[in-house]
């Protein structure tokens, strides 16, 4: 899995960070038919999900939580719950892709429909993780 790839490899917590949203972005991209999906299920409460589904969201939290660890350690990020720190930027990649489809399906392209390409969305959501995980003290 690229994501703990990306934990455990070389380098800055704040680099891996940046790759970490890179490669959930570019994963999401693979499978336009996921992220829809995955909101579905959640919106039902699951029913559908097996261990293996589980697995596979937890390893992806738990990538994320290890660098925001390794982060904390080094001094560059706050304190944060890392947890909500994920839920807040998994709910922004499911839904940027869901809305794709949507605009796709739709022939739309004006107000929240207006295309963003894949590499804004990935340096605004980069960007994003930074600033919530910036030390400023």
């Amino acid at each position: 899995m690229r994501a703990r790839a990306i934990a455990d490899g070389p380098g800055t917590a704040g680099d891996k960070a940046d790759a970490w949203i890179a490669a959930i972005v570019e994963e999401a991209a693979k499978r336009p038919w996921f992220p829809s999906m995955m909101l579905r299920e959640l919106a039902s409460g699951a029913p559908r999900f097996d261990p293996e589904t589980f697995a596979m969201m937890n390893a992806v939290y738990a990538a994320v939580r290890d660098i925001i660890m390794q982060g904390q350690r080094e001094g560059a990020f706050r304190a944060v719950d890392p947890l909500l720190v994920h839920l807040t930027i998994m709910p922004a990649v499911l839904c940027f892709f869901a809305r794709q489809r949507a605009i796709a399906a739709n022939h739309l392209t004006m107000g929240i429909a207006e295309p963003r390409a894949l590499e804004q969305f990935v340096a605004h959501m980069q960007d994003t993780l930074r600033r919530t995980l910036r030390n400023d003290s």
